[in-house]
C-alpha cells in the first residue's frame, strides 16, 4: 500500500515535470523556432533554395556560352561576307578605287552586329596601316591593337589562317574581333564588339531569373507554410489534451471526440487519449471508493489493538522477572562458544590463505614451465635466423663475384665498341673516297657508328651500376658481419636467462612443499578446534534446557505484545495512507457523476 502510494507520488510528480522540459512551458505552448511547423517550414524553404541555385548555376552559364557562340558565329559571318566582297571588287577594280574611304564608308561603315553598339567593323593593310575606321582620326595611322599585330607578324612569314575569332584586352576593355585576310593576303577585315555588351543580356536574364525565383521561393513558402500549419494543428490540439491530462485534468473534451473522427495517424492517437482518459477516470473512481473504505477499517484496527496490547504488557512483565535468572546461565556458556566458534573461523580463513597461496605458487610454477619453453622456442628461432643470416653472407659474396663478373664483361663491350667505332669511322671515310657510289654505304656506316656510340654509353652506365653494386654488396657483407656478431651474444643471453628461470623453478617448487607442510599442520589444529567446540556445545545446551521454558514463554508474549504495537502502528499508518490517498485523488479533476 505505501508502494501505491509512492508511485502515484513519482507518477503525478513526473507528469508536472515533463510539461517544463525544453521546447514547451507550463501551459504546453512551444516557442514557433521549436516547433515542427517551422522546422518542416525550414526543411521545404531549403529544398527549394538549393533547386533555385542549382537551376540558376546551370542555367545562366549555358545561356551565356550560347550567346557567346552565336556572337562569334555572328561575327565571323560578318567579317568573312565582307572580306569576299572586296576580294571581289579587287577583281573588277583597282586597289585605290576598293580602298578609297568614301567607298568603303559605304561598305563596311555599316557593318556591325545588329543591337551591340559597340560593335563596329575596320580595315587594316598588310603593312600594318588603318585603311578605314570608323574614327577618322585613326584612318592611315598604325594599328594599336596587339592581337591584329600578331596577325600581320604570321601574314609576314607567309601564313594565311582562316577566318576566327580572336578574345584580347584593349585598354581594360575585353573585347571579341573576327578578322578575314584578303586572298591576296593585302588586307585584313576586323568586326569587334565589347564582352560586356554581348554578355549583357545574359546578366539581365540572371538578374530576372533571380528575382522571378524569389518571388516563387516566397510564394511557395506561404503555400507550405499553410499546408503544413493544415497538418500540423491537428497535433498541435493533441499536444494541448496532453498537456492537460498532464495537469490531472481527465474531463471529457468534444475537441478531442471530434479529433478521433479522423482516419489518419492523428485519429488514432486521439482515440489512444480518449480510450486512456476513461481508463484513468476508472482508476480515480475505484482509488476513490477504497480508499473510504480503508480509512473505517484502519480505525476499527486501532481501537482494537490498543486494548490487546495493554492486556499483553502486564503478562509481558510478570514472565520478563523468571526469565532473567534462566538467561544469565546460557548467557556463561553462549559466550565460551563463541569464542571457540571465532578460533574455528580464523583457522578456516587460514585454510583458505593456504589454499590461494597454494593456488600462486602453482601459477608461478606453470608461468616459469611456460616461460622456459619460450625460451627454447627463441633458442630455435634464434639458431634458424643465425642460419638464415650465414645463407644471406654466402649469397651477398656470391652476388658480387657476379658484379666482378658482369664488369669483366661490360669492359669488353666497351672494347669491343670502340674497335667498331673505329671500323664505322673508316668506313665513312672509304665511302667519302667512293663519292657518289659510297653514298648508301655511308649511311650504313654513320648507323653503326651511332650504334657503336649508344653501346659504348650503355656499357659505361652498367659500369657505373655495377660499381655502386659491388660498394652496396661490400657494405652487406659488413652488416652481416655485424649481424652475426649480434645474433652471437643473443645467443649468451638467451643461455643465461634460461640458467636464470631454471633456479626460480627450482625455489617455487621448494615454496609448495613448504606451504603442503603448513597446510597439514593447520589440519592437524582443526581437529582439535571441532573436539573442544563439540565439549562446549554439551554445555550449552544444558544451559539453554534450563533456560528453554522461560525463554519461550517470554518471546512468546513479547511477540504478542510486538505484534499488536505493530498492528495499531499499521493502523494508524493505514489511517494516514487512505487521508494521503483522498488528497491524491482529489488532485485529479473527473466529470461528475
Amino acid at each position: 500500500m505505501k508502494g501505491s502510494v509512492r508511485n502515484m507520488n513519482n507518477v503525478q510528480n513526473e507528469m508536472k515535470a515533463v510539461t517544463k522540459e525544453k521546447g514547451g512551458t507550463a501551459n504546453g505552448k512551444i516557442v514557433f523556432f521549436h516547433s515542427m511547423r517551422f522546422k518542416l517550414l525550414l526543411f521545404v524553404v531549403i529544398a527549394l533554395a538549393a533547386m533555385t541555385v542549382v537551376s540558376f548555376m546551370s542555367l545562366v552559364p549555358g545561356f551565356r556560352k550560347i550567346l557567346l557562340s552565336n556572337t562569334e558565329n555572328y561575327l565571323t559571318d560578318s567579317a568573312a561576307l565582307t572580306g569576299n566582297g572586296l576580294d571581289r571588287e579587287m577583281e573588277l577594280s583597282t586597289w585605290d578605287e576598293v580602298m578609297d574611304t568614301d567607298a568603303l564608308a559605304k561598305v563596311v561603315g555599316n557593318v556591325s552586329v545588329k543591337g551591340l553598339d559597340s560593335s563596329y567593323c575596320y580595315l587594316v593593310s598588310a603593312d600594318g596601316t588603318m585603311i578605314y575606321h570608323p574614327t577618322a582620326d585613326k584612318i592611315g595611322q598604325p594599328v594599336e591593337n596587339e592581337a591584329v599585330k600578331s596577325l600581320l607578324a604570321g601574314l609576314e612569314k607567309g601564313q594565311h589562317p582562316d577566318p576566327a575569332v580572336l578574345k584580347y584586352d584593349f585598354r581594360g576593355t575585353m573585347k571579341y574581333a573576327a578578322y578575314y585576310i584578303g586572298e591576296n593576303s593585302d588586307f585584313i577585315v576586323i568586326v569587334s564588339a565589347d564582352e560586356a555588351e554581348v554578355l549583357e543580356d545574359a546578366n539581365s536574364f540572371a538578374v530576372r531569373d533571380i528575382i522571378y525565383s524569389i518571388i516563387a521561393l516566397l510564394i511557395f513558402s506561404i503555400l507550405v507554410f499553410v499546408i503544413v500549419t493544415w497538418f500540423i494543428n491537428p497535433i498541435v490540439r493533441l499536444s494541448n489534451r496532453v498537456h492537460s491530462l498532464a495537469d490531472m485534468d481527465f474531463r471529457a473534451d468534444q475537441k478531442l471526440a471530434l479529433l478521433g473522427r479522423r482516419r489518419d495517424e492523428t485519429g488514432s492517437m486521439a482515440r489512444a487519449l480518449t480510450h486512456m482518459r476513461q481508463e484513468m477516470v476508472k482508476v480515480v473512481n475505484g482509488i476513490t471508493s477504497h480508499s473510504k473504505e480503508l480509512f473505517d477499517a484502519s480505525a476499527n484496527m486501532s481501537e482494537t489493538a490498543a486494548h490487546t496490547t495493554a492486556s499483553v504488557n502486564d503478562v509481558e512483565k510478570a514472565i520478563s522477572e523468571i526469565a532473567q535468572g534462566a538467561t544469565s546461565q546460557a548467557q556463561e556458556t553462549q559466550t565460551a562458544t563463541e569464542n571457540v566458534i571465532l578460533m574455528g573461523n580464523m583457522i578456516e580463513d587460514t585454510n583458505k590463505e593456504i589454499e590461494e597461496l597454494r593456488n600462486s605458487a602453482r601459477g608461478m610454477r606453470s608461468s616459469a614451465e611456460k616461460a622456459l619453453d619460450i625460451l627454447k622456442q627463441l633458442n630455435e628461432v634464434n639458431n634458424q635466423t643465425k642460419a638464415a643470416i650465414g645463407t644471406i653472407y654466402e649469397q651477398t659474396n656470391t652476388t658480387n663475384a657476379s658484379a666482378l663478373k658482369i664488369k669483366e664483361a661490360t669492359d669488353i663491350i666497351t672494347d669491343i665498341a670502340e674497335e667498331t667505332n673505329l671500323l664505322s669511322l673508316n668506313a665513312s671515310i672509304e665511302a667519302a673516297r667512293a663519292g657518289e657510289q659510297g653514298r648508301g654505304f655511308a649511311v650504313v656506316a654513320s648507323q653503326i657508328q651511332k650504334l657503336a656510340e649508344q653501346s659504348n654509353e650503355s656499357a659505361r652506365q652498367i659500369g657505373d651500376i655495377i660499381n655502386q653494386l659491388m660498394a652496396d654488396s661490400e657494405k652487406s657483407v659488413d652488416t652481416m658481419k655485424d649481424v652475426q656478431q649480434v645474433i652471437g651474444r643473443q645467443d649468451e643471453y638467451v643461455a643465461n636467462t634460461e640458467e636464470s628461470f631454471h633456479e626460480v623453478n627450482d625455489g617455487i617448487q621448494k615454496s609448495i612443499d613448504g606451504i603442503r607442510t603448513i597446510a597439514e599442520k593447520t589440519e592437524q589444529l582443526d581437529q582439535a578446534r571441532v573436539k573442544v567446540v563439540d565439549v562446549v556445545q554439551n554445555l550449552t545446551a544444558i544451559a539453554e534446557e534450563n533456560a528453554a521454558g522461560t525463554e519461550e514463554t517470554s518471546a512468546s508474549a513479547a511477540e504478542v505484545g510486538n505484534t499488536m504495537t505493530q498492528m495499531a502502528d499499521e493502523a494508524k499508518h493505514l489511517s494516514d495512507i487512505a487521508n494521503k490517498m483522498e488528497e491524491n485523488v482529489n488532485v485529479f479533476v473527473v466529470d461528475e457523476t
